[in-house]
């Protein structure tokens, strides 16, 4: 008797198991997105400068938990403005990176998540460009940056309907640089498009 009790009980748990994992919600979610980045290296005495990012997103959601995947083009960099012997001298220090969040968004609410994960970045070239009094000089410093990098997204979204607004802050784990111990700390904001 208590083996048929114990394979009813098995069987219920396996049943509500199966009612609730055929009535979760499931989803595969895709689109563009575009915004703004504010970028900053550590250990440096410049400051922050504004770029840009676009690219494409992914989304695979079960209920209230979801796990992204993006595709970013991202200008970062930073800036400086200062005047030597009243002669004016700025200086824009832009990076140009492929950037690839792999994301686990956690929905508090049907349109509110709080998203976490990790980044690789891959540098596709930098530039510094110098600016005194009027006269404007670039030259490429790509080879002063590591090839690859990591970052943790720490960040939050909300859907609008298929409107999909994101802020996110990328705290930079391993070095930019290869000389010295500079990471890339950015802060975007995006707005995006499900389909």
């Amino acid at each position: 008797m208590k083996k048929y009790a114990i394979l009813s009980m098995a069987a219920a748990a396996a049943m509500i198991a199966g009612v609730s994992t055929a009535s979760a919600q499931k989803t595969f979610t895709w689109g563009p997105k575009a915004g703004m980045t504010v970028s900053n290296m550590s250990h440096t005495d410049m400051n922050a400068k504004v770029g840009f990012t676009a690219g494409i997103f992914t989304e695979y959601r079960v209920d209230w938990f979801g796990l992204s995947g993006e595709v970013l083009y991202s200008r970062q960099g930073v800036t400086n403005k200062e005047t030597i012997d009243g002669t004016k001298i700025k200086t824009r220090l832009k990076s140009d990176y492929l950037n690839v969040p792999v994301l686990a968004n956690f929905y508090v609410t049907q349109n509110l998540a709080l998203k976490t994960g990790v980044q690789a970045g891959f540098c596709l070239g930098a530039s510094s460009i110098t600016k005194i009094d009027g006269t404007k000089t670039k030259d490429g410093v790509g080879n002063a940056f590591h090839t690859a990098e990591v970052a943790i997204p720490v960040g939050i979204s909300y859907d609008f309907g298929p409107i999909v607004l994101d802020a996110r802050y990328n705290f930079g784990v391993s070095h930019a640089l290869k000389d010295g111990n500079s990471r890339n700390n950015v802060f975007q904001l995006t707005a995006g498009v499900r389909f």
